[in-house]
């Protein structure tokens, strides 16, 4: 979106995120507040529906997220302006010996189909489900790549944010999970998607297959017509900008591939 020349007077700006892209904002943000030292933040996050809820109240007039519903699933129609693009990483604990599954092998595994790891080239081993709560935008974005309209076996646990997920599978040697790419460490294991690792070419090229757009979302468009819009206006043209796309780089892919 055009830039904005910001007020130029102090501001405070709240800006929240959904949980999968609250390492985004808050990198994104302490950026910003360095180079422009008259502007701060205040930052909270909770999973979509909860921040999307705050949004419709008027706690915050935007927040980032991963995910962005469908027109027709918007009960109050959404403006939003994409700025990068994130992966959904399947993981395993670091010992499992599956290196990789394709698009319907995982649908198999989380529909409850496929129960065993040896039914996968792995061990004689139950596989442990780890999935989202109901209202993640992580949870919603995976289930809109893999299952489609198949539901989530019930037996799955549930994580209610994905350094919890991390955690879950880095206990469990037969634990399967899936997180946004901003999360990963190094106490668990991507597992390629279709033969392709959740890397940041792959991203930003658009062969990894689970790829998420990142989005600030709002209900209007900063034009000016409200206090602070400039301001919001300015960090998000920022953003998208080459200074902001280069810190996005060190968590998410930017939002187009490099010419």
């Amino acid at each position: 979106m055009p830039a904005a020349t910001p007020t130029g007077e102090g501001a405070v700006l709240r800006m929240f995120a959904s949980n999968a892209a609250l390492p985004l904002v808050q990198e994104l943000t302490r950026a910003y507040s360095r180079e422009h030292t008259n502007i701060s933040f205040e930052l909270e996050s909770g999973n979509f529906e909860a921040v999307l809820q705050r949004l419709y109240d008027g706690d915050t007039p935007y927040f980032l997220s991963s995910y962005l519903p469908s027109e027709m699933d918007q009960e109050i129609p959404l403006w939003a302006a994409p700025v990068g693009q994130d992966a959904i990483a399947v993981i395993v604990h670091p010992d499992n010996p599956v290196s990789g599954l394709s698009r319907s092998q995982l649908r198999d595994v989380f529909q409850g189909r496929i129960t065993n790891w040896s039914e996968l080239g792995g061990e004689d081993q139950p596989i442990t489900v780890i999935s989202r709560e109901s209202g993640s935008g992580t949870r919603a974005g995976f289930e809109s790549l893999i299952m489609g309209s198949r539901q989530t076996t019930p037996s799955a646990r549930i994580a209610p944010g994905s350094g919890e997920v991390i955690t879950s599978v880095s206990r469990d040697p037969f634990a399967i999970g899936y997180v946004a790419g901003s999360y990963l460490d190094d106490r668990v294991r991507t597992l390629a998607v279709d033969g392709v690792l959740p890397e940041m070419d792959a991203v930003a090229g658009s062969t990894y297959p689970l790829r998420s757009i990142l989005y600030i979302i709002g209900l209007r468009e900063p034009d000016g017509g409200q206090p602070l819009d400039l301001d919001y206006r300015a960090f998000i043209g920022w953003v998208q900008s080459p200074e902001g796309q280069n810190i996005l780089s060190g968590l998410a892919a930017p939002l187009l591939p490099a010419a």
